[in-house]
């Protein structure tokens, strides 16, 4: 169940480039600007609206908002760059349709590849970290696809668009996959941003008008044919998931508890529906406060479990399901665009008879597979108060507890023809009070997991005393603290108000296993 996002379309205008110059150097080659004065940030978007070109750079390196003028003229790429960056104390490398801008002292490939890290027991790998931006208003795109091209191994930004991967060494020749439901995809050669923190700055998707002037549709029907394409689109054998989960509970803006793991899922066929996900711990760290006490804190139920439930294609809600039963109304809304995917945006909401706490929200469907790409739901404010019950358990003695917001988002990627569950994220929201409280608190129980890899070969069962009892309160497993604690793993980067939270609450860092 998801909070409904709006999408917002906005345009920008490109214009038409003008070549000359050495053919052998892109760098060299001629574009005429008009004389403007504006932030760095905006001239080189200009410059890139021109040439053609993407920027990739660190914002330690250049300065965004630092005032600086282009003089009206015709110039080479490179000096038009120097030109607005104030300085030709920059190295500029292209590849593809990107330039990386760097420091001149920033070291050689040679150098850098000598310093890729290695864990103990572990192959050498390179890690690429970054931001991910919305181009015209630089505002962080959270919760956004950050993958190697043509495998499964990858993460997602955090809540502020930042983001580290972790690429094995053997995989240095890929490309890096950057997409975001309503954005034009970014496709970055590794290599070329290895050992460079990376900006990345993406173009809202432009729908083309043909493609938005909707046909006589039936948006129940689009909906209908997700199921009727469920064994074509999805994995039709067992797969190891290997995820990233974390979950918490926050009041007034403080993290109070912090419960981060490592999983290896043994994930049923789609096709079968006798037979439940197990899950394997791998490595788990708690970080609690002292400053609190116990009886405020509300345990988040079966997080896990929550996460493994809301995979909609194997566990298959009642809003896909179109009979005679059904208790919703569909309406297609949108069209946008999705990997670089065509996608029907379907909103759907109980009908106004039906009084029980149901779900509404919005369906993103490819609009030529039919298969399910993201979905975004919540619990129908209307009847939120009736769904307490089912989110909440262990309150302390004499605490009043009600839910006030259940959102959820769920998205899927695509490998080879079939698609896996990427990315699961719960946000629950409630307001509490003790007896003696004249006020009611806000709280904030939060989880997401992030599928980090897949695999599909010699896949089997994991024994029974290897799995992990998904039912009960993640946060209360025992485990053994491990200093070098993620080791190669590939994790979501804490959001800044946990960052900030954690030196403090970090009293009490218990155990963890391997």
């Amino acid at each position: 169940m998801k909070r409904i996002c709006l999408l917002f379309m906005l345009i920008c205008i490109v214009s038409s480039p003008v070549w000359s110059g050495n053919d052998d150097d892109p760098l060299c080659k001629s574009i005429q600007v008009q004389k403007q004065k504006n932030k760095i940030y905006e001239l080189l978007n200009y410059i890139g609206n021109i040439s053609g070109y993407y920027f990739i750079y660190d914002s330690k390196v250049v300065d965004n908002d630092k005032k600086s003028r282009l003089q009206a003229g015709t110039y080479s790429i490179r000096d038009a760059i120097y030109q607005v960056l104030q300085s030709k104390n920059y190295c500029l490398r292209t590849v593809d349709r990107y330039i990386l801008i760097t420091n001149i002292e920033t070291p050689s490939q040679t150098k850098y590849r000598s310093t890729i890290s290695k864990s103990k027991d572990s192959a050498a790998y390179i890690e690429i970290s970054g931001s991910v931006m919305e181009r015209l208003t630089k505002e962080p795109v959270p919760y956004c696809s950050v993958n190697l091209e043509g495998t499964t191994l990858g993460t997602i930004t955090n809540n502020n668009g930042k983001f580290v991967l972790r690429v094995p060494d053997s995989l240095f020749s890929r490309r890096l996959h950057v997409s975001h439901i309503g954005y034009e995809s970014h496709l970055i050669p590794v290599a070329f941003i290895e050992g460079t923190p990376i900006d990345v700055y993406l173009n809202p998707r432009i729908v083309p008008l043909q493609e938005v002037i909707f046909r006589l549709v039936n948006p129940a029907k689009i909906v209908k044919e997700v199921l009727e394409a469920r064994n074509r689109n999805y994995l039709d054998k067992p797969s190891y998931l290997t995820t990233f989960y974390r979950e918490g509970v926050e009041r007034k803006k403080e993290i109070l508890r912090l419960t981060e793991a490592v999983f290896k899922i043994y994930k049923q066929s789609y096709s079968s529906s006798f037979s439940s996900d197990q899950v394997k711990l791998l490595k788990m760290r708690k970080i609690t406060s002292d400053a609190v006490k116990d009886s405020l804190i509300l345990r988040m139920k079966a997080g896990v479990e929550g996460s493994l439930m809301l995979d909609l294609m194997r566990n298959i809600p009642d809003f896909l399901e179109i009979n005679e039963r059904n208790i919703y109304d569909y309406t297609k809304i949108d069209m946008t665009e999705i990997d670089s995917r065509m996608a029907h945006v379907i909103s759907f909401e109980q009908r106004k008879e039906i009084t029980e706490p149901c779900f509404r929200g919005k369906l993103y469907i490819d609009a030529e597979n039919s298969a399910l790409l993201c979905a975004q739901l919540e619990v129908h404010p209307q009847y939120i108060d009736k769904a307490e019950e089912l989110f909440v358990v262990k309150r302390g003695k004499n605490v009043n507890v009600h839910p006030q917001q259940i959102i959820y988002s769920i998205t899927y990627k695509e490998l080879n023809g079939k698609y896996y569950i990427s990315h699961v994220r719960g946000d629950l929201f409630f307001k509490m009070k003790e007896k003696r409280q004249l006020f009611y608190t806000p709280t904030h129980l939060f989880f997401e997991m992030v599928t980090c890899k897949v695999d599909t070969i010699h896949v089997q069962p994991f024994p029974k005393d290897e799995r992990l009892p998904v039912k009960k309160i993640f946060s209360e497993e025992r485990f053994v603290y491990d200093n070098q604690f993620w080791g190669d793993f590939n994790v979501i980067l804490p959001e800044e108000n946990i960052s900030k939270n954690l030196s403090r609450i970090a009293s009490k860092i218990e155990e963890s296993v391997e």
